[in-house]
């Protein structure tokens, strides 16, 4: 009768009976047969999760993870998965490094393999790639029986709440992201001690020190050298190894993940990979759907293969334009607030006030206008995803392996600002959006929970915690470099290495402020300097393109608040330098009209015409101003100080 019934009905049957179902435990042979003895895409093992949780969401019942017939039933919430610091520091090393170095060599090994083995656990196990990938989105799950106190309920996704359990666009989002590496990366090394054991004997010694100092490296995309575009490691197929079973060439796990149950829901014909080689990009509103067999993606084409000729060109563009200039912000702001997310108001809280952007620049607000990490952050999502690609979502971008990289080079970051900063921390303050096991609008603050991460049986990490990066037994080598000396030094270090160009004088910074909920899906907010013409179709190779904010925002209702702003700058000078437009400072003779003390229109550019905004889609298309929630313009300038020309002094 079971497999007679429409599928439809399979599901309204499901829903209804799965209590009787578990309490007379035949579960398991209905769901076996139900999950994996058919071919229909549409009812996972997934889907089957999410029904239950549906129905039990006030309720502490563990559901059993399944797998298909050919692999070995595993459940592991019993075993919870507790995060431990290593009890050595060692340092995480820079992508480059750690694979052009022979001394590095046994470590990229042992990660590779490693890689390989999270990858092919039984997807139910806590400890595969699969399950720790969907902890930051999709599939809207409970990792390791972790529900809190406000458990997820999929109704709530149409109100706007987020689904996944990562901080997004509030104060926890750089340290939430900590355990979640840490995380990661523990499995990674316990898989590598294992691995280094079964070398012969005349490695097995080099090959177990190794395992004992790897830490996950991280790509540093604002380094000048990432101009030559995404290293090799990322995109080659394959990669030859020295395993226990001597050298050999493998499928290159770091390229992409490929999926062993379905991820996202299938979309129209022709909108599935399923359909190349005519398959055709989905709206940007919607997630891409990723059928089990298959890969993860970055800037796909229609035969749903990767093109690195366009994310090297983006590359190419935006650390330039984009990331060099945005650490270089960074490493001015001394307040943690300002720092740590793309949201702020005029009072200097988050989000969620009448008078959105920051304080006239009249008033004395320090660096508060300059990008946060967060927002450089989004960029890299976006750049390197492409539409259709996993990278440029949120709800799916925790399966690509680059995922990794990019925020281990995020917390790397996090970790130099507060070398330069130490005395900023978390303040209390508002998460708007909720999380799988947070409400909307709760207060946060360094004291809660950074679920799904357990730091013991029953407590889980807090921000606090993971405050100091040596106690969790690592570093950074530029931390390592400065430890003990004045953070002014390792500031002054900072703002010379990331520099975006050789010019000293004054620099000019144009300030968005942008509503958050105007648009569902990802896009970028384009700024050109004196081209009116400016469009969707204008090359950011154009002389006339200064940079963009990116927009990172779920194809899901979350975040569609409309009193949330995201608020982002992009430095302009090299725009205005390489358009010949005046930046020295005024004279008030020449310069100023004597009876409205205004500038005159001939000695500066006017911010109503001369900046020239263009909001893109992911797909290319342009967006009007008040469709991308543009709400205000500004341009600022700062001099560079006289006595250390790395430092800027803001001074309009």
């Amino acid at each position: 009768y079971w497999y007679a019934t429409p599928i439809f009905e399979r599901k309204v049957y499901a829903y209804r009976y799965v209590n009787l179902i578990y309490n007379l435990q035949i579960w398991k042979i209905l769901m076996d047969g139900y999950a994996f003895s058919t071919n229909d895409d549409s009812y996972s093992e997934r889907r089957i999760r999410t029904l239950y949780n549906a129905h039990f969401e006030s309720t502490m019942m563990d559901f059993p993870q399944f797998q298909t017939s050919s692999q070995q039933y595993v459940s592991t919430f019993n075993n919870k998965i507790i995060i431990k610091p290593f009890e050595e520091i060692y340092p995480r090393l820079d992508i480059l490094d750690f694979t052009q170095n022979e001394t590095y060599r046994p470590q990229l090994d042992l990660l590779i393999q490693s890689y390989q083995a999270l990858f092919d656990k039984p997807y139910g196990d806590m400890r595969s790639f699969y399950q720790i990938g969907g902890i930051h989105g999709l599939p809207y799950t409970a990792y390791d029986g972790v529900i809190g106190d406000h458990g997820y309920k999929s109704s709530e996704l149409d109100e706007g709440r987020w689904g996944g359990y990562c901080q997004h666009g509030n104060i926890l989002f750089p340290p939430w992201h900590r355990p979640y590496l840490l995380l990661m990366e523990s499995q990674l090394v316990s898989e590598a001690k294992e691995i280094a054991l079964k070398y012969p004997e005349n490695e097995r010694q080099i090959y177990v020190e190794a395992a004992k100092q790897l830490r996950h490296p991280y790509w540093d995309w604002a380094d000048e050298k990432a101009i030559k575009g995404i290293p090799e490691i990322f995109i080659s197929p394959e990669i030859e190894i020295n395993s226990p079973d001597g050298k050999k060439k493998i499928k290159n796990p770091l390229k992409s993940y490929t999926l062993p149950v379905d991820l996202s829901y299938p979309l129209e014909k022709g909108q599935n990979p399923t359909d190349k080689p005519n398959y055709k990009i989905p709206n940007m509103t919607y997630n891409p759907f990723t059928p089990a067999g298959y890969s993860t993606i970055r800037h796909p084409n229609s035969n749903y293969e990767d093109q690195y000729d366009i994310m090297n060109i983006n590359i190419s563009t935006y650390v330039p334009s984009v990331f060099r200039p945005g650490l270089y912000q960074m490493f001015h702001i001394n307040d943690y607030l300002h720092f740590s997310n793309h949201g702020l108001t005029s009072s200097g809280t988050q989000m969620a006030d009448s008078n959105p952007g920051h304080p006239d620049p009249a008033k004395i607000v320090g660096y508060a206008h300059f990008a946060s990490i967060e927002t450089t952050h989004d960029g890299f999502h976006i750049i390197i995803g492409g539409l259709g690609g996993h990278m440029a979502y949120p709800d799916i971008t925790g399966f690509d392996p680059l995922f990794y990289f990019h925020h281990l080079n995020v917390d790397r970051i996090f970790a130099l600002w507060q070398g330069v900063f130490p005395d900023s921390w978390v303040p209390s303050n508002i998460n708007i959006n909720g999380t799988y096991t947070e409400l909307m609008n709760t207060t946060v603050d360094g004291n809660s929970d950074l679920t799904p991460f357990r730091k013991s049986d029953t407590a889980f990490w807090t921000s606090n915690d993971v405050r100091y990066i040596e106690k969790l037994g690592y570093t950074y080598p530029e931390l390592a470099k400065f430890k003990g000396k004045d953070p002014k030094e390792l500031q002054s270090y900072l703002l010379e290495l990331y520099k975006p160009d050789p010019h000293y004088g004054r620099r000019f910074f144009a300030k968005l402020t942008i509503e958050s909920g105007k648009l569902i899906g990802p896009y970028s907010v384009r700024v050109f300097v004196d081209l009116a013409s400016a469009n969707a179709d204008t090359p950011v190779t154009s002389p006339h393109f200064a940079g963009f904010v990116a927009m990172w925002r779920s194809t899901n209702n979350h975040q569609a608040n409309n009193n949330s702003y995201i608020v982002g700058s992009v430095d302009i000078t090299a725009a205005m330098e390489r358009l010949g437009i005046r930046m020295q400072k005024h004279d008030y003779v020449q310069d100023v009209n004597a009876t409205t003390g205004l500038l005159m229109s001939t000695s500066i550019f006017n911010v109503e015409t001369d900046i020239n905004i263009v909001p893109v889609s992911l797909d290319g298309k342009g967006i009007s101003l008040k469709d991308a929630g543009v709400n205000k313009v500004e341009v600022f300038s700062f001099q560079h100080d006289e006595v250390n020309a790395n430092f800027l002094v803001e001074s309009s």
